[in-house]
């Protein structure tokens, strides 16, 4: 039977992409999950899975195109029911359309116009300009003012003490090779994953007026690139890694994303993010969410402050930590003990070992959360 493959999405404000290198031929037999082409976005060169197993019968986009999202870009066939071809309408298209897509060898064919009868305007065919650091900050820019409007955000904030944690690193790194030393961020990220476990209400997508809960956590982290701009891919399935597996994970994504060999799932099935500011970053950082996604937490730069520890005053080191949820979904109540969790993990990092599982149960109680000035719980 006959399948079209069709140009993915690979984000909210996507519309089209440039079809840069394939990766298959006619002939071919391709297994789902294989890498089938590389496309070109506004914001980075993507790899692009096949969703089914198959064989390939015929490739309809040529390297280097522009490509529509939802155009077919290939013929696999396949097991199951015959996907009918649609009949090829006549094409209507301006003169000054009809000449730019002869200049720029676009195939009207995949062309949705927006004219009057469909016929296809200047405005519909894909722009001759490059890739460029202004095209990925105005992709960025439509996703985040897309979240502002339709999100209604509600924001907090807990300032975490890591003299522990970070202790505790120490600890490990001095037995470990160089290849195994932990990364600060890939303990933080540990925290907050097992804080997910105990607030599923955390990942998960807000689609069509409800929420849909993952089981699975694909942990988006936003990468700055160093031409400007931030992606966020998503470590996928970081819920079964051990620590060592989410550090060699994080900076295998990190140079990933910055050589552009991103996969299209990493870049489209995020369930919750996390953004870091760094060493050399504001104390505080209070994300966007990214849609259809309902939280991101924000880690502000570690500093040193002073601290008051059984009556001494002393130096230490804390990192704000910061909440960006969905009010649709949860509210400040949940979210506070979500991030009173994180603490109490911070506080406490041997529950980051292995053997720590969350009950599931909601583990943070009343007696657990931070009292106010006035001694009373919050």
């Amino acid at each position: 039977m006959r399948y079209s493959v069709p140009m993915p999405s690979l984000g909210a404000d996507m519309d089209q992409g440039k079809l840069m290198l394939w990766k298959i031929k006619a002939g071919d037999e391709v297994k789902k999950g294989q890498t089938i082409a590389t496309v070109e976005t506004t914001k980075s060169a993507v790899e692009i899975e096949s969703f089914r197993d198959g064989k390939v019968l015929e490739l309809l986009g040529s390297e280097g195109q522009e490509l529509r999202v939802g155009s077919t870009i290939a013929i696999f066939e396949v097991q199951g029911e015959e996907i009918k071809e649609p009949v090829a309408p006549r094409i209507k298209i301006s003169p000054a359309a009809r000449r730019l897509a002869e200049q720029t060898h676009i195939d009207l064919s995949l062309v949705t116009g927006s004219g009057s009868d469909g016929q296809i305007e200047l405005r519909d065919l894909p722009s001759p300009a490059p890739t460029s650091v202004v095209n990925i900050r105005e992709a960025i820019a439509k996703a985040m003012a897309r979240s502002k409007k339709e999100i209604p955000h509600y924001y907090l904030k807990s300032r975490i003490s890591l003299d522990a944690l970070l202790r505790w690193v120490d600890e490990k790194n001095k037995v470990s090779s160089a290849v195994e030393r932990l990364m600060v961020p890939t303990v933080l990220m540990k925290g907050i994953l097992l804080a997910v476990k105990e607030f599923p209400a955390m990942n998960g997508y807000y689609i069509n007026g409800a929420f849909e809960a993952k089981d699975s956590v694909h942990f988006g982290v936003a990468v700055a690139l160093k031409s400007g701009g931030v992606l966020v891919p998503a470590i996928m399935d970081a819920q079964t890694m051990d620590l060592a597996k989410l550090n060699s994970s994080f900076q295998d994504i990190l140079l990933r994303t910055r050589k552009s060999e991103l996969k299209n799932r990493e870049l489209t099935e995020g369930t919750i993010t996390v953004t870091n500011v760094g060493d050399l970053g504001s104390h505080e950082v209070f994300g966007i969410i990214f849609p259809p996604q309902v939280a991101l937490i924000g880690l502000g730069r570690i500093h040193k402050e002073a601290v008051v520890d059984d009556g001494v005053v002393r130096s230490g080191f804390v990192i704000d930590v910061t909440l960006s949820a969905d009010h649709r979904v949860t509210d400040g109540l949940t979210g506070s003990r979500f991030l009173a969790l994180i603490e109490k993990i911070f506080l406490s990092p041997s529950m980051l070992e292995e053997k720590y599982e969350p009950t599931g149960s909601n583990v943070i109680t009343q007696r657990d959360l931070p009292r106010d000035s006035a001694g009373d719980r919050i």
